[in-house]
């Protein structure tokens, strides 16, 4: 009998995972449509610098997110393990302990913010005719980011309790509804200022609609001050505060290049790494969807104490999303040019960008790979390990940049030489030390995951010197070149999954992607059938 429940267990949990990949893969390619024209439209209605003053937002709010950051992972591994053992009361003192450390945190920094802000915008900067909008635009979306970063709880315990699927379908209604806001209040002349009113109302729908969830999903769930307990804190003060430092060496390392830029060379020049890292960034929600189901299943499967599948779902997890991010960056680091001439058009300003997109594709595609890494350590309730790969890449992002900007200069190309470099060589070394953790051989670990990810460029780059002559018809004319794009594209990817499928895939693996294929082909056909006879 307990053979056949762990059987049946480990089948339902695969079908867990399968089923919320697959539907955050869905909802995240619908994502990249929406926002895929959002930059040129913007960029048509405002300047690059107040464009550059939006993504500076991003910068400075997400150092005001960290004060939730590991909270919010908090959340996630122990609301997993307490569905898994049924105590709906833990997770009462666990939610309410943790909103109202949150609150407190938050508000504290925002009013911090408040006084530090016109140094802030003197320091990046910016121009003193765009003070004011900056200071709007920044402590406007520092606002609305600390109402998600606390109520967003709702959302990491929906995550916490496998519930993708209804997490999921909020945020493809949010961003949605954001994007068609975008489009009305730019062409109704707001502005900069359009994107900050379609970021507020997201983010309200967003928190209402997680609220609801939670309360119908989770029965006996309640929110009072009479459920904060000293157990449940010192989860946020142990395991949250670890998490918490990581998570700010991580946002200044994600945001460092932009940091740079905008103190050494301009406001403009983070405007252009906002354009040129955006299809990298972008691409990598596809991938990034397996490590949103990762934290929550390991933190289930230790609790279960089975440490082997934990080793095999990070083998197998790792090697699918390396082949998937592999196909996506190699495209974009061999077009990059006509891509992005296609995208924002052919003013002289945005080449530069083109470069940042070559450059930060490889980088950004290890960087995703370290995710299932992180998400074992937080599972297993190790998140120290995670420091390993944050306190490298600092470390090597120091050396490079005392060698390079010493002998070199501060310019945009340095800048772009000495961050990607200190990513590639952190991301490599945590990888080696995540599997020297779980005694996975690094020859095997090469030869499984890192390989068929770096194949894929090989047949990118000969896909674009094959098809050179035809691009230097299409010239700047954006319409032909969004045409060759998409042809050449097609054929690339065709070309990189018939490879993957036949050579580097094992029978087993080809036989899992065909009754995967044939089942979703089938539910499509079901649908249509259904549809058509009612």
């Amino acid at each position: 009998m307990t053979e056949q429940h762990s059987a049946f267990d480990k089948d339902e949990m695969k079908n867990l995972l399968s089923k919320n990949f697959s539907i955050s893969l869905s909802a995240k390619l619908l994502y990249l449509f929406s926002r895929l024209f959002l930059p040129p439209l913007t960029l048509a209605y405002v300047s690059l610098e107040e464009y550059g003053i939006w993504a500076c937002c991003f910068i400075l709010i997400s150092y005001v997110g960290m004060s939730s950051f590991g909270i919010s992972n908090v959340y996630i591994r122990y609301v997993a393990e307490y569905k898994a053992r049924n105590r709906t009361d833990q997770i009462n003192c666990l939610l309410s302990t943790g909103l109202t450390v949150t609150l407190i945190l938050d508000w504290l920094l925002l009013i911090l913010l408040w006084f530090a802000l016109p140094s802030v915008v003197r320091l990046f900067k910016i121009p003193p005719s765009l003070s004011r909008t900056a200071f709007i635009l920044i402590f406007g979306t520092a606002v609305t980011f600390t109402l998600d970063l606390s109520f967003g709880a709702f959302s990491y315990v929906l995550t916490g309790l496998q519930r993708i699927t209804e997490q999921t379908l909020v945020w493809v209604a949010s961003f949605l509804l954001e994007a068609g806001l975008i489009v009305v209040l730019l062409v109704q002349g707001f502005g900069i200022y359009a994107l900050l009113w379609a970021f507020v109302a997201r983010y309200i729908l967003a928190t209402i609609a997680y609220v609801i969830l939670c309360f119908r999903l989770i029965p006996g769930l309640s929110l009072n001050l009479r459920h904060f307990d000293r157990a449940s804190l010192r989860l946020f003060s142990s395991y949250g505060v670890i998490v918490q430092v990581t998570g700010l060496l991580s946002v200044f390392l994600r945001s460092v290049e932009k940091l740079l830029a905008g103190l050494f060379v301009g406001i403009d020049a983070t405007g252009l790494f906002e354009v040129g890292e955006k299809f990298p960034i972008m691409a990598l929600l596809l991938p990034g969807s397996m490590n949103d189901a990762f934290l929550p299943a390991v933190s289930h499967l230790h609790t279960l104490e089975r440490p082997e599948e934990i080793r095999k779902l990070y083998l197998k997890g790792s090697r699918y999303m390396n082949m998937m991010t592999g196909v996506l960056m190699a495209f974009l680091a061999a077009f990059a040019a006509p891509l992005l001439t296609a995208w924002i058009g052919p003013d002289p300003k945005y080449q530069v960008a083109a470069v940042i997109l070559t450059v930060f594709t490889l980088p950004y595609q290890l960087d995703v790979l370290t995710g299932p890494g992180s998400a074992i350590h937080r599972g297993m309730n190790k998140p120290f390990r995670e420091m390993t790969y944050h306190l490298s890449q600092l470390f090597l992002l120091i050396i490079t940049a005392s060698v390079i900007f010493l002998w070199i200069g501060k310019t945009i190309m340095t800048i772009i030489a000495t961050v990607a470099l200190s990513m590639i060589l952190s991301a490599l070394y945590y990888l080696a030390f995540t599997n020297r953790v779980l005694a996975i051989p690094q020859g095997l670990y090469s030869w499984q995951v890192l390989v068929p990810g770096i194949l894929p460029y090989f047949f990118a780059f000969a896909s674009l010197w094959l098809t050179r002559p035809a691009y230097a018809w299409g010239g700047l004319n954006r319409w032909r070149l969004i045409g060759l794009l998409t042809l050449s594209g097609a054929g690339y990817c065709l070309l990189s999954a018939f490879f993957l499928y036949r050579v580097v895939c094992d029978w087993g693996e080809r036989e899992y992607l065909r009754l995967q294929l044939w089942a979703t082909l089938s539910g499509v056909f079901r649908s249509r059938a259904v549809a058509k006879n009612s």
